[in-house]
């Protein structure tokens, strides 16, 4: 019986400690402050930078918008009058020299409709002709590999240009196809 009570003693005084309060001892210096309060100072000063340096600069303007400068007498006009602005001088050349070779090329991958495939010269004449009369804004081209002729009609930059006129040849030349090709691209923007 008296160890039951013991074990019940100890047991009620871990109880009893884990819920008490935590006190914790700062150790006072000689000045009379605690160290934790001095450690606190030192670290205030270690953050304590002027960062106004790395924030920012604009130019003032006044109510005139004449932009404030440190010398009155050289004051500048507002930004409605200087020269537009270049982010980047270098990027610039390279748009330059980018547009001057795009002005070079002459083709591009595109689509064309085949109209007629075969060995009558006098049947490809006749398909170039109709396509001159009925689509004055296609260009028609004539191929020949012996013993082949092949007319193609249009400089399509896209298939959806293409299927719109591939619907009403298909009615006048049912082998009609629409292939891919090199087309002219300053012919190919005029096709509406």
């Amino acid at each position: 019986m008296q160890r039951f009570l013991s074990i019940c003693l100890y047991i009620f005084l871990v109880i009893l400690s884990a819920c008490s309060s935590k006190v914790v001892s700062s150790k006072v210096s000689s000045s009379g402050t605690s160290n934790s309060k001095t450690s606190h100072k030192k670290l205030d000063k270690i953050y304590e930078e002027d960062l106004s340096q790395y924030l920012p600069k604009y130019k003032k303007l006044n109510e005139a918008g004449d932009t404030l400068s440190d010398d009155k007498n050289k004051s500048k006009k507002a930004y409605l009058t200087e020269e537009p602005m270049h982010i980047n001088k270098k990027l610039d050349a390279i748009l330059d020299t980018i547009s001057v070779r795009n002005k070079g090329v002459r083709y591009a991958n595109g689509f064309r409709i085949q109209i007629y495939v075969g060995n009558d010269r006098k049947a490809a004449d006749d398909a170039k002709i109709y396509t001159y009369q009925t689509y004055p804004e296609i260009f028609p081209y004539l191929s020949y590999q012996q013993p082949i002729y092949k007319v193609k009609i249009g400089d399509f930059l896209n298939r959806m240009d293409a299927e719109r006129y591939f619907v009403n040849i298909k009615e006048s030349y049912p082998s009609a196809m629409i292939l891919p090709d090199r087309v002219e691209i300053k012919r190919g923007i005029l096709v509406k």
